[in-house]
């Protein structure tokens, strides 16, 4: 049976600031049966603002982790807060304050929190948390030199709501890096239950996002504004 799923259309506002509008469709694919909602992320001017809000932000969340066990009160406020997360980096990114690799690695923290927090997975939660919070600890927005990286790229294109290319092959048991650009002038959220990423990525600009190592498989993402047109897969092998 179709699952019936409420997609919020966010429009940006500026680096992180969204409204939201709501809509819904039907995606028999999609693996949530309930969709939580999407936040305002918080509009950052400026990289002393967005360093620390990403330094805040990342205390708010130490707190609610000091307790043994969250309840999904208590997810979905880290969930609300990723949003901000998420505009803290983009705004980090924008001004490459930092190396690739620093920016890059936070910001998988980040998305991978958002995800998991969004779902409630509290290991998931706890676990990358874990990793992000000595990440953006020790960012070195002294160094800007780009660092050698092996990660092989790949470019995929949202063009009128739809993915090119829709397949994407790449290698297995390797970390890859993701590079979508957003040609459409409305957000979309790029994500992936089955590789368990989510990153908003707003009209006519690009995003990272760090993927695997995977299995040999097919993995489907989707763009979850535009549910009825934006998929493609990763084939791995």
């Amino acid at each position: 049976m179709k699952k019936i799923i409420a997609v919020l259309a966010i429009v940006a506002v500026s680096v992180g600031g969204y409204a939201l509008l709501t809509s819904s469709h039907d995606h028999a694919d999609h693996a949530h049966e309930d969709r939580v909602d999407h936040y305002e992320g918080q509009t950052i001017e400026t990289k002393k603002q967005a360093i620390q809000i990403l330094q805040e932000s990342n205390g708010k969340i130490a707190k609610i982790l000091k307790a043994k066990e969250l309840d999904t009160v208590e997810l979905e406020e880290i969930h609300e807060i990723s949003y901000t997360l998420e505009a803290a980096i983009d705004k980090l990114i924008a001004e490459k304050a930092a190396t690739s690799d620093q920016l890059e690695s936070i910001d998988e923290a980040i998305q991978a929190v958002h995800y998991a927090s969004e779902n409630h997975e509290e290991a998931k939660v706890r676990e990358w948390f874990a990793k992000l919070e000595p990440a953006a600890g020790n960012l070195d927005i002294k160094s800007t030199k780009e660092s050698s990286t092996d990660k092989k790229v790949y470019e995929i294109v949202i063009k009128d709501h739809t993915f090119t290319p829709a397949e994407v092959r790449v290698p297995a048991g390797e970390k890859i890096k993701l590079v979508v650009h957003n040609q459409d002038p409305t957000p979309e959220e790029f994500e992936s239950d089955d590789f368990r990423r989510e990153k908003i990525i707003a009209g006519n600009s690009k995003a990272t996002i760090l993927v695997g190592p995977l299995k040999p498989g097919k993995y489907h993402f989707f763009g979850e504004f535009n549910l009825d047109k934006a998929n493609g897969y990763l084939i791995v092998e």
